[in-house]
């Protein structure tokens, strides 16, 4: 097994373990690290990072709700709108392919990453020992849904979760503590994704090809790992490791995506 492989195998475990407490899948790590660090076709990472992160997701929400962090209620108000515009975001991505290239999912994504990164910051900054009252979701139901539906329209487009939109959502539109917010968060990201999961499968024809380029046995028990990462991670790292530890190493991971993604678009130029 070459270097760079073990490298990027390493990567996506680590990803599941230590970001999963917050409430992140990290979809907007998975695909640069499949893209760039194993050659996969920009549709092909896609594919491979939904099905990481619905092990994350599932992983992730399985232990925030035995632990209580979690909210149905929020949850199932998200996917009614989310899961739709999964679909439909899957056929932008198609969509997006054929007129430009996969520039234009690059474009997205690094968009996205820089938005993440800001209001990660913001998030980091204005922290305070007191916990603000939560919100109602009957006060802010529109907002909310109109925020889930783009996430849900991201999950299908760009192969992630939306858990950085969701867990934006929860905390300022909401007003929820990170805990709850993470929890809601994967709740969602644990309906929406397989939903864009099996639309990209049935739309884009990957599978096969993928199958054909890593093995049957990978296949079956990467996802299972990352699985047991992610619980654990859910589990442990909410009692043990400091969330500051873990905002700054997500903040300085998509830093290093979001130059990777720059560095392409200067080579279109």
């Amino acid at each position: 097994m070459e270097l760079m492989t073990v490298l990027a195998i390493l990567s996506l475990f680590t990803i599941a373990t230590v970001f999963s407490p917050l409430g992140l899948g990290g979809g907007i790590l998975f695909v640069p690290i499949l893209h760039y660090m194993l050659g996969w076709h920009i549709l092909e990472a896609v594919l491979g990072s939904l099905t990481m992160i619905f092990m994350v997701a599932s992983g992730s929400s399985l232990a925030h709700s035995k632990s209580g962090h979690a909210d149905n209620n929020v949850a199932n108000a998200a996917r009614i709108v989310a899961i739709p515009m999964a679909i439909i975001g899957t056929l932008m991505a198609s969509w997006l392919i054929d007129l430009v290239g996969d520039i234009g999912i690059k474009i997205i994504a690094a968009l996205v990453i820089a938005l993440v990164f800001i209001k990660t910051i913001s998030i980091y900054k204005n922290q305070k020992d007191t916990t603000p009252e939560e919100i109602p979701l009957s006060e802010k139901k529109a907002p909310y849904q109109i925020g889930a539906g783009l996430a849900g329209t991201l999950s299908g487009i760009l192969g992630i979760g939306g858990g950085a939109i969701l867990v934006t959502l929860n905390r300022t539109i909401l007003q929820m503590d990170a805990k709850k917010a993470a929890g809601t968060s994967f709740l969602v990201g644990a309906t929406i994704v397989p939903v864009a999961l099996i639309s990209h499968i049935i739309y884009d024809g990957m599978t096969g090809a993928l199958i054909e380029r890593i093995g049957l046995l990978p296949i079956i028990i990467i996802p299972i790992l990352i699985f047991m990462c992610s619980y654990t991670g859910a589990k442990y790292s909410i009692k043990y490791v400091s969330k500051n530890l873990v905002t700054v190493l997500f903040l300085g991971a998509i830093s290093l995506s979001l130059i990777r993604y720059a560095i392409d678009f200067v080579s279109y130029l």
